[in-house]
């Protein structure tokens, strides 16, 4: 490669790095402003006065507000499914020796997307579990539920298996999906609301640990709590 060539790939490197500094700036801005206004209150203007650029800037990346809530959100619900197809691909490789170890990666897979942002995810939950969702731009509203159903239909897949297999007793795999859902996210909601602008609660680890307990003992072919089982690649 000439000084040309290697010029020219370095000003296209810059320019990727900027844009993607960009992009995280307005996401950034976005998930700000949404705690302090709402989602409808807020405006494209309020956010290229956030991120210090003109509307037409912000415009340049995201087409809508709706646009750009969904570029926000979609990394939480892509990092959830990947989490459970590699708890799946775990489970029907005959890697999960109990149910308890089953559940215990299913919580820390949970627990994890929920730690590389949490605000993020708190959002997203608010979207899917309130009204918000239905104000949204069709096309966009289609993107997220495609994407709830999606998550829901990998866990009840992944607790079947896991019925067929012996590992956990049988049961209705819709309600038991929706009571580890709810367990989970109920946990993150009530310890966010303690620990607001104060970082995550003391109590939210111990509360879902406590939550993951109960689950295995009302639901593990044994009821033990997880054992020293080999884990899939996180």
């Amino acid at each position: 490669m000439g000084k040309a060539d290697s010029h020219r790939e370095a000003i296209r490197e810059r320019k990727r790095q900027e844009r993607e500094r960009r992009i995280r700036d307005i996401l950034d801005a976005a998930k700000r402003l949404f705690f302090q206004k709402g989602y409808q209150k807020m405006t494209m203007d309020d956010v290229a006065l956030e991120v210090r650029v003109s509307k037409p800037t912000i415009y340049q990346y995201f087409k809508s507000k709706d646009d750009l809530f969904f570029a926000l959100l979609a990394p939480a619900s892509e990092k959830t499914e990947q989490a459970l197809e590699r708890i799946e691909r775990h489970l029907m490789s005959g890697g999960y020796p109990s149910g308890a170890a089953l559940l215990h990666d299913t919580f820390q897979a949970l627990y994890g997307v929920y730690r590389t942002d949490p605000e993020a995810f708190r959002i997203l939950q608010l979207f899917q579990h309130s009204g918000m969702i239905d104000a949204l731009d069709e096309d966009v509203r289609r993107g997220f539920v495609a994407k709830a159903r999606l998550t829901f239909e990998q866990g009840r897949r992944i607790l079947s298996a896991a019925m067929d297999q012996g590992l956990l007793r049988r049961m209705d795999v819709h309600p038991f999906n929706d009571v580890v859902w709810a367990l989970f996210v109920g946990v993150i909601q009530l310890e966010d609301s303690k620990g607001r602008g104060k970082g995550e609660s003391p109590f939210l680890k111990p509360t879902l640990e406590l939550a993951e307990r109960l689950v295995i003992a009302a639901t593990a072919a044994d009821g033990r709590t997880a054992a020293n089982a080999p884990s899939p690649d996180t």
